[in-house]
């Protein structure tokens, strides 16, 4: 330590003059710091290299392990699907056995159904007017479904008499008992009462739209006195002077008018009260509607009943719609809106049985 302070203190010229002196202490001095980091980094290097090597191991076993696992498992998948092959063959073959039987039905039933062709024109060639009977059988029973569900006895009759008429051009016999059914049931049906329900709904819509005419029953103003008929004005003008004296005693006298009436008076009712009992009026007569098309005789005459009472109690008896709507309502009174239908047809029985047997014959044949 003590060599190096006077060196360091010689002048810049003397440095250039003992250049190897220099260089000879350099190297002397040992570097503690700088070879213990690189031992310590050499040993982290190894100890890295050392763990990614593991850790690379480590890893490819991982995966040939996996790589085992899945490979078992794709063995065992393929054990499995072999031992399966021969269900499948199995239902295959049983697929195949159906499909054939299927196929050979199918062809039966073609053949039959060939066979049933022919059988079927050589009937119609045999028995052409059958198919008559079978068309009156249809008659009666579409004459059954428009009397007891549509209530129409007039389109029941005539389906009656075209089923008759097919019977006719049969020209059998053996018809005769089947003919004087359906004529006595053409004589049940027109034994029956005219029952025109459109008719009597619009009878009763042309009362509903009378009610708003009628005039509520309550005090009329008393007729005019002879001294009361003397004010009327004349329209000569020579009596210009009677008119003006008229004129002036109408305008003095007529401020206050007293009337004097006679008798018991009955209060009025009030506008709302009068629209409500008309509505209610309405209301009757609808309901009397709705109970012609339900064929509800006693629903029907009690609403008529009432709405002729409601008339000769709150409406004035001279007014002409009162008096038209009473007629009306007497009139309808007498109208039945249900008839006796008869429950069964004699001649469908009969008609049935023997279009049954007449087909039983011919498939005999």
């Amino acid at each position: 330590m003590t060599e190096q302070v006077p060196a360091t203190q010689l002048p810049d010229n003397d440095a250039s003059v003992n250049p190897p002196v220099a260089a000879a202490v350099a190297p002397a001095q040992p570097s503690h710091s700088g070879g213990w980091r690189n031992h310590w980094l050499g040993a982290l290097a190894i100890v890295l290299l050392l763990a990614a090597c593991a850790a690379a191991y480590l890893y490819d076993t991982w995966r040939s392990q996996q790589q085992t696992a899945a490979l078992h498992q794709l063995e065992l998948q393929l054990v499995a699907l072999q031992q399966q092959q021969p269900a499948l063959q199995e239902n295959d073959l049983q697929r195949q056995q159906q499909l054939q039987n299927l196929s050979t039905s199918q062809q039966q039933l073609s053949d039959k159904q060939t066979q049933l062709e022919k059988q079927l024109l050589r009937l119609e060639s045999r028995r052409p007017n059958d198919w008559l009977l079978a068309e009156a059988d249809y008659l009666v029973r579409m004459a059954g479904r428009k009397l007891w569900l549509e209530r129409d006895a007039t389109a029941a009759q005539m389906l009656l008499v075209e089923a008759d008429n097919r019977l006719r051009d049969l020209n059998d016999a053996s018809l005769l008992p089947l003919r004087q059914a359906l004529t006595s049931d053409l004589v049940k049906l027109k034994e029956l009462p005219l029952l025109d329900r459109e008719g009597l709904v619009l009878r009763l819509g042309a009362l509903i739209d009378n009610v708003d005419q009628l005039t509520l029953l309550g005090i009329n103003p008393p007729p005019a006195t002879e001294g009361e008929a003397d004010v009327a004005l004349s329209n000569d003008p020579g009596d210009w002077q009677s008119n003006l004296k008229k004129s002036w005693i109408a305008f003095t006298e007529n401020f206050i008018t007293i009337r004097r009436r006679n008798g018991d008076t009955e209060a009025l009712i009030s506008p709302q009260q009068t629209w409500y009992l008309k509505e209610n009026l309405k209301t009757r007569l609808l309901q009397a509607q709705l109970a012609i098309y339900r064929e509800q005789q006693a629903v029907y005459e009690d609403n008529l009943t009432k709405a002729d009472s409601w008339l000769e109690q709150y409406f004035d008896p001279n007014d002409s719609t009162s008096q038209y709507m009473h007629g009306e309502i007497a009139k309808l009174l007498e109208q039945p809106v249900v008839l006796d239908y008869p429950k069964q047809f004699q001649s469908q029985h009969q008609l049935e049985e023997l279009v049954h047997q007449r087909l039983q014959h011919l498939m005999a044949q």
